[in-house]
Formats: C-alpha cells, sequence, structure tokens
C-alpha cells in the first residue's frame, strides 16, 4: 500500500467512523470518565473519539492519543490539536515511549476496538502496559467484538477477498469475552465490569457502509470489480437504500489496579 493510499484511507476512516464514536462515548460512560481524569488513548485512530475523551474531561487535563498508523495520527494533529491543547497524539504502540509511557500517571487506558488486532504476544505487551502506565486505583477501558460474524460483514470480506486487494490486509485476532477477562486477571487486573454491549447501527447509503468498511479494514475498493460491487450492494441493502449492521458480540470490560 503506498503513501497516497494510506493518506486517503485516514481521510475516509476519519469521515465514515461514526459507528466506532458512538461505541466509544459508551465505553467512556461506562467506565465512568469524569473531569480530571488523565487518559491513554491506545489505538486512538484519527482522533475523532480522543476530541469527545478530552471534553469530557476538561480542557486543563492531559489526554494522548497513541496509534501506530502514522498518517491517521497526522490527520488527528491536523484536525483536533489546535482546539484541544490538552490532547498530545503520538505515533506508536504499547511497546513505544509516549508521553509518562515509565511512569504511573494515568487514571484511564481507554481502547475502543483495538483488542482485536493484537496477536497473543502484542495483547500481553498492551495488558502490561496499561498496568505499568495506570496509577493505582486507575482502570483499563476495553470494548472489541468476538468476530466478522455478522451477515452483512461476512458478505463484504467474502466479496472483498476474492479480489486481489493489494493493501495492506492486517489480520484480526478475535478472542471471546472470557478469553479477555483472563488476561486481564493475568495481568494483575481487578474486573469492574464485563457484559456484552449488542449493537445496532444504520448506514444512511451502501456507499457510506462500505466507505467504513473500506476504511476500518484498510481495502482499496478499487479492487473490487463492479459486478462483485453491485451483487454485494444487493445482497447487504434495505429496501429504503440504508445498510444495517448488527453486532451481538460486541463487548465491553472496565477493569481496576488495586
Amino acid at each position: 500500500m503506498n503513501i497516497r493510499d494510506i493518506t486517503r484511507n485516514a481521510l475516509l476512516y476519519s469521515q465514515a467512523n461514526h459507528l466506532q464514536l458512538q461505541c466509544g462515548e459508551r465505553l467512556a460512560l461506562t467506565a465512568g470518565i469524569k473531569p480530571g481524569d488523565k487518559i491513554l488513548d491506545m489505538g486512538c485512530g484519527t482522533g475523532e473519539l480522543t476530541t469527545s475523551l478530552a471534553k469530557m474531561v476538561g480542557k486543563e487535563t492531559p489526554v494522548v492519543g497513541v496509534d501506530p498508523d502514522l498518517e491517521r495520527i497526522k490527520l488527528a494533529t491536523k484536525q483536533h490539536s489546535s482546539d484541544h491543547q490538552n490532547i498530545t497524539f503520538i505515533s506508536g504502540d504499547s511497546s513505544s515511549q509516549f508521553p509518562y509511557f515509565d511512569k504511573q500517571y494515568y487514571d484511564i487506558h481507554f481502547s475502543n476496538f483495538v483488542f482485536l488486532w493484537l496477536n497473543t504476544d502484542e495483547k500481553e505487551k498492551f495488558l502490561n502496559t496499561a498496568f505499568r502506565v495506570l496509577k493505582p486505583g486507575g482502570k483499563i477501558a476495553i470494548q472489541s467484538h468476538e468476530g466478522d460474524n455478522t451477515t452483512v460483514m461476512a458478505l463484504a470480506e467474502k466479496f472483498h477477498h476474492k479480489t486481489n486487494d493489494t493493501m495492506t490486509k492486517t489480520p484480526k485476532y478475535y478472542v471471546s469475552k472470557e478469553a479477555t477477562e483472563s488476561l486481564l486477571r493475568k495481568a494483575g487486573f481487578t474486573l469492574l465490569y464485563s457484559d456484552y454491549f449488542p449493537y445496532t447501527h444504520t448506514f444512511p447509503t451502501t456507499e457510506d457502509f462500505l466507505a467504513f468498511f473500506y476504511a476500518s479494514y484498510y481495502h482499496d475498493e478499487t479492487k473490487i470489480s463492479q459486478e462483485d460491487k453491485n451483487d454485494l450492494i444487493r445482497r447487504i441493502v434495505n429496501d429504503d437504500g440504508s445498510v444495517t449492521l448488527f453486532d451481538p458480540t460486541i463487548y465491553q470490560i472496565v477493569a481496576r489496579k488495586d
């Protein structure tokens, strides 16, 4: 995937991530984020949710957004930093030297639909880092899901796997809610809340859904034939032209560092 594709994908993601934003704001409520909470948003993307979190904690409270996609971080910095000077955006991951990476500093380690992108070793490093940088009594908040088992997403993946898709195919490493709970306990956390969060989101048009799909999963829309695209659309579109995505496997977990 060349730099032009990556840059375009970042812009598309910033315009199409309404589902992630809405779910992330619900996770913030579940986690009980309050004014004054210092937040590490690990896997912040293009920063829309990070900005929402910054508004929740107040303009004097530091919020750090970290993401491995440099183009998304560049866009987040360009679009959000000037109006929200309490936010710092960093390109990196749990192994990076982000602000206060070596201190018990943060009140909340926040992660919205990031855990599924981490392999087994990365998940362990992610949780160990969270435990290290949180204050005693600080909380980790994770929202993830157990697989692309919704009809709409499964069809979209099926049609695009038929193509010679040259964009980066980042593998997904889904784990169950119960497995995530076990990993958190192993890292030293005490569970405070764990439950499924079945969610329905309706995209106004098929193009809105496809924009979300391409941006979130790094697919190249130019690699699917118009015939296949039309066939996919016929299978997922509602009578009014919208597309409804229902995911019963989304889960939210909040745990505390004692």
